[in-house]
This record gives C-alpha cells, sequence and structure tokens, in this order.
C-alpha cells in the first residue's frame, strides 16, 4: 500500500481523457470507457495476449481513436487488407512500407485462436484468463466452474448483449478463416493451476513493452502489493537494482526473481 504522504503527488486526472482516476491500492486507474489512452492499454495487452510479433504499445495506440477492441481491430484488418486501396497512414503506418506489411502479416498470421482468447480481445474490465476459460465452456454448452470468482463479473458475462456480441465475433472471425477451438480438457486443467500473486517493479522490456503485455502470458499470475500477504515473488528487470520494494522483499521473505526468469519458469504451465 502506498504511503498516504505519497499519495498527495500522485496525478488525480487522466492525462489521455482529463477523468479523474480512482486507486485502488496498487493502480491509478481512469473508469472513462471511452478513453483513447484506456483503449490503447488493452489493444496493448491483446497484442502480447494474441502474440502478435513487431506490435508493440506506441504502434497499436493510434488504432485506439477508432477501434474500442482488439477484435474490431483484427476484423477489419482481415477483411480489408486485400483491397489495393488499403491504408495505415491515418495510423501513422505508411502505406508499402515494411512497417505496414508486418502489421498486416500479424494478424494473417493468425490462423487459430482459443474460445477463450477471443473473450480476452473484447478486453473487458476484470475479465482475465481464468473467468475467460469458463465463460467459454458456458457459451459452448458445457458446465464452468465459477468457484471463487466474483459473482458480479460472471453476472456481467451472462449479460444477453454481451453473450451475443461474442457469439457474432466467434461467428465473424471463422467466415474470415480464423478456426476458433472450443473448450478442451487442456483448459479446465490450466484454470485449476494454483494463482501465482506477484509484484512488478521496473519495466519487463525488452521481453515486454508493458507489465500488462507481460502479465497477458500468464494464465493464473496475479499483481498484488508488495506488503499483501500472499505476495510471492518481486519481479523485476535486474537483481541488482537497490530500491524499496527490494529491501522490503527481502525483509519479508518475498522470493526475488527477473522479468526472464519467470516467464522461463512459468510460461509453459
Amino acid at each position: 500500500m502506498i504511503d498516504k504522504e505519497l499519495q498527495k503527488y500522485m496525478p488525480t486526472v487522466c492525462p489521455s481523457c482529463g477523468k479523474f482516476l480512482t486507486f485502488d491500492g496498487i493502480h491509478l486507474m481512469c473508469n472513462n470507457e471511452n478513453c483513447e489512452g484506456r483503449i490503447a492499454c488493452k489493444l496493448s495487452s491483446a497484442c502480447g495476449m494474441l502474440d502478435l510479433k513487431s506490435i508493440g504499445g506506441q504502434t497499436i495506440k493510434p488504432f485506439a481513436r477508432d477501434f474500442k477492441n482488439m477484435f474490431e481491430l483484427m476484423k477489419w484488418v482481415l477483411k480489408n487488407c486485400d483491397y489495393p486501396d488499403f491504408s495505415l497512414e491515418k495510423y501513422e503506418i505508411r502505406k508499402d512500407s515494411r512497417s505496414h506489411e508486418i502489421f498486416v502479416n500479424a494478424f494473417l498470421n493468425i490462423q487459430s485462436l482459443r474460445y477463450d482468447q477471443v473473450i480476452l480481445m473484447m478486453g473487458y474490465d476484470g475479465v482475465g484468463r481464468k473467468l475467460s476459460i469458463q465463460v467459454a465452456k458456458e457459451y459452448c454448452g458445457l458446465t464452468p466452474d465459477y468457484a471463487s470468482i466474483e459473482r458480479a463479473l460472471v453476472e456481467k458475462m451472462q449479460m444477453e448483449d454481451i453473450r451475443t456480441y461474442i457469439l457474432k465475433a466467434v461467428s465473424d472471425l471463422e467466415s474470415l478463416g480464423v478456426t476458433i477451438d472450443k473448450p478442451s480438457t487442456k483448459l479446465n486443467n490450466i484454470n485449476n493451476m494454483k494463482t501465482i500473486y506477484v509484484c512488478m517493479t521496473g519495466s519487463p522490456s525488452p521481453i515486454n513493452k508493458t507489465k500488462e503485455e507481460f502479465k497477458s502470458q500468464f494464465s493464473n499470475v496475479e499483481e498484488v502489493s508488495l506488503t499483501d500477504k500472499n505476495c510471492q515473488y518481486l519481479i523485476t528487470n535486474s537483481l541488482n537494482s537497490v530500491t524499496s520494494k527490494m529491501k522490503t522483499a527481502e525483509k519479508k521473505g518475498v522470493k526475488i526473481i527477473t522479468y526472464e526468469d519467470f516467464k522461463n519458469k512459468f510460461s509453459s504451465l
């Protein structure tokens, strides 16, 4: 938990939209659903989740002006990229450039997606891998396991307009040649894994541009404060850094690990 004295110096308004920020003890958050900065973060996180090669936060940021989630962007690219007049110059990518080719190919190379990935592409607040797997099971007529998942989030994903939107998204992607893999025993096994509670400091670059991109690679990682009794790891970009968090982790007996070592240790789970 951040000291109250330090909170006095924290920003109070979103630099992207000017709306007031809220603080949950770990994150400063903008609650404006139409905030371009907030949407850009979700698009960037989706890039990491989908492993879109060479598309980082700065590249994806301009698309937040017109696309609310990754599904809308992917659908637009796949539907229009074969037309001669298809252009990305509005989004600061010059036509016929290498950057244009890389951007389009990143989407064209997606041959299949898991059903839960389609749900995650929507960027619904609070909906992570664990919940998306169970929602995918329910949408496919299987029995979900919502134990230990916040009821309000479950009810949100059971709303008819959200269900209809996701089912249509699956249909649209399939019509564009993307295979959607239905829930399987493998997903059940992933969901049953124990949650790993971590605190992150420094930057995960060059592994990922942002911490959200880094977290999106893991099915069972939850970020908490270093003072949280459940915290198991402090993830840092350097074991040689001398910060208050490093000292606190050593004092509390929290394991300190680099982003690279954490990925090597847990990415296959």
